[in-house]
């Protein structure tokens, strides 16, 4: 028997959490504009561009899934969460930086609305990143021992 699912819903309301319902909003967006525009939806720009937002948008449901129901927490005890959050933070803005390129080069207002989307969860993508490298930082530097020299009491 398993526990019941533990919710957090306060995640929702941290700067983590309200990042990436932005990120997934922006891709959401992102992926409307290339479905509605004028350009056939077979076009190597378009088709590269909703690859890396439909995956940008899974990775990004699943690990907030994942916070809001604590599984990292209950299920793997000894998974570090937070170095696992930023090395994905980190590819995503990636690819969602070169898919933005990719997308500005067709001259297509639909594309260039969309690029701005993808743009602007790239800079979601890399503030996260950047709050789940202090935390990991952080985290690193309470984990570490000092080691200190015992001291002789002084004779008089």
């Amino acid at each position: 028997m398993s526990a019941p699912l533990a919710y957090d819903g306060t995640y929702l309301k941290s700067i983590s959490g309200i990042s990436k319902i932005c990120c997934m909003i922006c891709c959401l967006l992102g992926f409307l504009c290339i479905v509605c525009s004028s350009v056939q939806l077979h076009n190597f720009r378009g088709c590269f561009y909703n690859v890396i937002v439909g995956l940008s948008f899974l990775f990004s449901g699943c690990m907030l899934l994942a916070r809001l129901f604590q599984v990292w927490q209950r299920k793997f005890l000894t998974f570090n969460a937070v170095k696992y959050e930023l090395y994905v933070n980190v590819v995503l803005a990636c690819c969602c930086f070169i898919g933005g390129c990719v997308s500005i080069s067709l001259d297509v207002v639909a594309y260039t609305v969309a690029t701005f989307f993808i743009f602007l969860a790239f800079s979601f993508y890399t503030f996260d990143a950047y709050l789940c490298y202090r935390i990991y930082r952080q985290c690193d530097a309470q984990t570490q021992t000092q080691t200190q020299i015992p001291t002789q009491p002084q004779m008089a």
